[in-house]
């Protein structure tokens, strides 16, 4: 398929904690006629608080390989045996409805959809490693995924240089008003 050029996708990534998003869901909450969020297509197992397109579209196997094969999902990966990627099909629904996709995707994402799409917009999100690990605390994250997540956390710092906007989130109303402004 052409590249859009009409159209604006914005990734919103960061370290686990950094905020990333509670920065969605304010904006889509904010907003909700313009923007909505992208949603990875997934074939594992749906869970007793999910439902379809929360977190993921959820797809058999054989249906996932179909979408490869046809095209329309462009970038995935497979984690813990199940398979995970993006969808163009539900990029265009977006574009359709007149909103800016919002997506959370590490560099490999944010490579994949600029090969495909021409308006991406990246902005990684970030704070101070001990305000991340306050936050991983005070959302009641267990001591072993904190401590996981805080040796991510200097691993995913190497990548903000990748992204177009770096903005540190110590305030969320200064990175939402940031935000805003990038995407005017």
């Amino acid at each position: 398929m052409e590249k859009q050029t009409n159209n604006r996708i914005v990734v919103i990534e960061g370290p686990s904690g950094a905020g990333k998003d509670t920065i969605i869901k304010t904006l889509m909450k904010r907003y909700p006629e313009r923007f909505g969020k992208l949603v990875s297509v997934a074939t594992r197992a749906m869970r007793p608080n999910e439902s379809e397109g929360n977190p993921y579209h959820f797809v058999s196997n054989e249906e996932f390989d179909r979408m490869v094969e046809s095209g329309d999902i462009f970038e995935h990966t497979v984690r813990h045996g199940e398979k995970r990627g993006m969808s163009e099909r539900y990029i265009l629904e977006l574009f359709d409805a007149n909103k800016i996709p919002l997506k959370d995707c590490d560099i490999i994402g944010v490579r994949a959809l600029k090969s495909r799409f021409q308006n991406v917009t990246t902005i990684f999100i970030t704070a101070d490693k001990k305000e991340i690990e306050r936050r991983l605390i005070g959302r009641g994250d267990k001591p072993e995924d904190i401590a996981r997540r805080l040796t991510d956390y200097d691993k995913c710092i190497l990548d903000a240089k990748y992204y177009d906007y770096v903005i540190n989130n110590d305030d969320l109303e200064k990175t939402i008003d940031k935000i805003i402004q990038i995407i005017s």
